[in-house]
């Protein structure tokens, strides 16, 4: 069974709106999720890319994007 992220695929437009400066809020209002999905799927993002925290991965998405 797949997870919320993978059957919907919105972690490549979460990644690129962190990397926009775009805030859980703002993301969730844009991509129509909830503020609890956004967050799981940025802590998966952030786990998988084996950054440290939220912070590295804003860098690294802005620094790409």
């Amino acid at each position: 069974m797949q997870c919320f992220w993978e059957q919907t695929g919105v972690l490549g437009p979460i990644y690129r709106a962190l990397g926009q400066g775009l805030n859980d809020r703002d993301i969730a209002n844009k991509l129509n999720l909830t503020e609890l999905n956004v967050q799981s799927c940025i802590a998966w993002i952030v786990h998988f890319l084996n950054l440290k925290n939220r912070q590295e991965l804003v860098l690294y998405a802005s620094s790409v994007a």
